[in-house]
């Protein structure tokens, strides 16, 4: 298998690749970037090296993964919005040679910009193993230290490849991405439109505004969301116009959110996957949304999904990990005998093979006896209308072991929603206590972070 940039360029050199507001590159003009600042890196770097991009989403950014890719390189993403020491530790956790930023960083790792800065020989375009360590992405460490997940070239392309036969692939197909570059749900989207060969319009900064702009004059079709981006697009005014996959991530839609979606007939896609498994490995197509409320969909095929008797959901197939980079002992106990990743979740599947989320094994709250799934509660308050966030957690209690408790953004009196989660819920799974904030905290992929919320208990 050639790098994807190269067998791009060379299958449709005049096709538009990159959209961004003052860029609009060809195919045969990205790899002509690339394949510079891959040569560039050539005195400096070798096979099987790790990198680490550190900045903004960028066409530079774009040029640097596929540059990566030309020279068989691993990259390493790290989170623009870590502290300076929680960038440092996963440089070290990672030992990358150099960092690719035009950022100043303090630190003993080397810093290389994203432009080339001493031309040199044309690189090389050879064959590659599709074993080889594409990338190393960080989990999101909601519980706990997060660790370097590496992700083959395999991965990636059976993740593409699995999802267009799934969610379809037409030829005028452009994808919008908004998320972050270094999260897999907009990583996964820049390898796609390669892999695929349409057109990439990247977006720095999530806007509403902007973002119903590009939907309209660049005719999007595929774009990642989170459940707070969908809201607020809504609230924008979005329409359909020509989308074809809305895929959200990072936990089911709110109710009153799906309505309004659907109402308004957009193909609004519930996603269920991890960086473990390079993206989804469930999703819930449109025209099942209400029929399999709460569902994250069936298993794309060929991954394979289970739940064992412990109710944890386990995956398998060719999107699960190599494994976790230095940590063999972490990689041994996420695995099972025959093969299976233990993703850490707890699940159900129904008669038909749909796949629902109860929880995170950490963050079950067992009170009296009971277990009460935090995921079920805050649905249940998300379908409450007035209640805009919602996270829920377990407090230490004498008499019960544990209870739940919530925190919530919203205007409503306590009383109301209280009354409306009665009607809702068997009492036990009642929040004792309600926390009311502006905000909950979530990483910039826009998952809840739970373990915040106990802390400041």
């Amino acid at each position: 298998m050639y790098p994807w940039i190269y067998t791009r360029s060379k299958e449709q050199p005049d096709d538009v690749a990159l959209i961004m507001d003052t860029v609009r590159l060809t195919w045969s003009e990205l790899y002509a970037q690339s394949h510079a600042l891959a040569s560039s890196w050539v005195p400096i770097l070798s096979r099987g090296d790790r990198i680490a991009l550190y900045g903004p989403s960028s066409s530079d950014y774009i040029i640097a993964i596929h540059a990566a890719q030309l020279l068989e390189l691993t990259i390493v993403p790290i989170n623009t919005r870590l502290s300076q020491t929680e960038v440092h530790m996963q440089l070290k956790q990672a030992d990358v040679r150099f960092v690719i930023s035009d950022r100043p960083i303090d630190g003993p790792v080397k810093r290389l910009p994203f432009q080339v800065v001493h031309p040199a020989p044309d690189v090389l375009v050879r064959h590659m193993p599709k074993h080889y360590i594409q990338s190393m992405l960080f989990t999101s460490g909601t519980t706990g230290r997060p660790k370097a997940v590496e992700q083959t070239m395999l991965n990636h392309f059976s993740s593409a490849m699995n999802a267009a036969r799934h969610t379809g692939s037409l030829p005028d197909d452009r994808f919008l991405v908004v998320t972050p570059l270094f999260h897999m749900s907009g990583l996964a989207v820049v390898y796609r439109s390669v892999i695929y060969g349409v057109p990439l319009v990247l977006e720095p900064h999530f806007s509403p505004n902007k973002t119903l702009t590009w939907i309209q004059t660049e005719r999007i079709t595929h774009i990642s969301l989170v459940s707070v981006m969908l809201d607020r697009l809504l609230e924008a005014g979005l329409r359909r116009h020509d989308l074809r996959v809305v895929l959200t991530g990072g936990g089911p839609v709110p109710l009153p959110i799906l309505t309004r979606a659907l109402d308004r007939g957009l193909p609004v896609m519930q996603t269920y996957g991890m960086t473990e498994t390079a993206s989804q490995v469930a999703t819930l197509l449109p025209e099942d949304a209400i029929r399999k409320m709460g569902s994250a969909g069936q298993a794309i095929a060929p991954t394979d999904i289970r739940i064992n008797r412990y109710q944890e959901i386990e995956v398998k197939g060719p999107t699960v990990m190599n494994g976790y980079f230095a940590n063999p002992e972490a990689t041994a106990s996420t695995f099972t005998a025959d093969g299976y990743l233990k993703t850490g979740d707890l699940g159900r599947l129904d008669a038909d093979g749909y796949l629902y989320i109860l929880d995170r094994r950490s963050d079950l709250i067992i009170s009296g006896g009971e277990n009460i799934y935090p995921a079920e509660v805050e649905a249940a308050l998300l379908s409450i209308s007035g209640i805009t966030e919602a996270g829920v957690v377990g407090r230490f209690d004498p008499t019960w072991g544990q209870v739940p408790v919530a925190f919530i953004v919203s205007h409503l009196e306590e009383s109301i929603v209280r009354q409306e989660m009665e009607q809702l819920l068997a009492k036990y799974k009642c929040p004792v206590t309600y926390f009311f904030r502006d905000t909950l905290p979530r990483n910039a992929n826009g998952k809840l972070l739970r373990r915040q919320l106990k802390e400041s208990l």
